[in-house]
């Protein structure tokens, strides 16, 4: 096999342009090339994606202290991270049902798609009960007070089923009474 012939000469305009741009590469980039190398490369972690990032524990707004603003901050943030990954979790439950009652139809969907919409619901009502009807300029604070009040409110009325599951279950229990009940046209033979 022969040996492969050196690249030939294309990389500027001329020789003078190469030695500019080696210069500028040895003189400024090489440096910063050798720094990354030897000590950025080595000091490194493994890499780790960014969609499954841990973050780290911080305090609830109640575990913080009376004067602790940067604990404030922390659980002020947490509590914004919070509850958009919540809605992120409801819009992607929500997008699962819609896939699963345009696969299987609008009539069939009410059985074959129940598991997506009882975890649609149950999404739903959690957001809901954790922060709904807070008001728009709300914070940690407003939804601690929200959850003392709710768990006050539980303690005193268990009997009520806030989540709903009954009113759902007799409504879907109506809808398919009502497609049950729809003359269905004769075959065309």
């Amino acid at each position: 096999m022969p040996e492969p012939s050196p690249p030939e000469h294309v990389y500027g305009l001329n020789k003078w342009s190469d030695i500019g741009y080696t210069t500028l590469d040895t003189l400024y980039l090489g440096p910063v090339r050798w720094f990354h190398r030897n000590f950025v490369d080595r000091f490194r972690g493994p890499a780790y994606p960014y969609y499954h990032r841990k973050f780290n524990d911080v305090k609830t707004i109640d575990e913080c202290e009376i004067h602790d603003q940067v604990c404030f901050y922390e659980a002020e943030m947490a509590f914004l991270r919070e509850r958009r990954i919540d809605s992120m979790i409801v819009e992607i439950l929500q997008d699962r049902l819609s896939r699963c009652v345009i696969h299987e139809g609008r009539i069939d969907a009410l059985d074959k798609c129940a598991k997506e919409k009882d975890a649609l619901f149950e999404s739903h009502a959690n957001w809901y009960q954790k922060y709904g009807e807070m008001g728009v300029p709300h914070s940690c604070i407003d939804a601690y007070m929200k959850q003392k009040h709710h768990m006050i409110w539980m303690r005193r009325h268990p009997e009520v089923d806030l989540k709903g599951w009954a009113v759902e279950r007799e409504l879907e229990r109506k809808t398919k009474e009502y497609i049950k009940s729809i003359p269905m046209p004769m075959e065309i033979r």
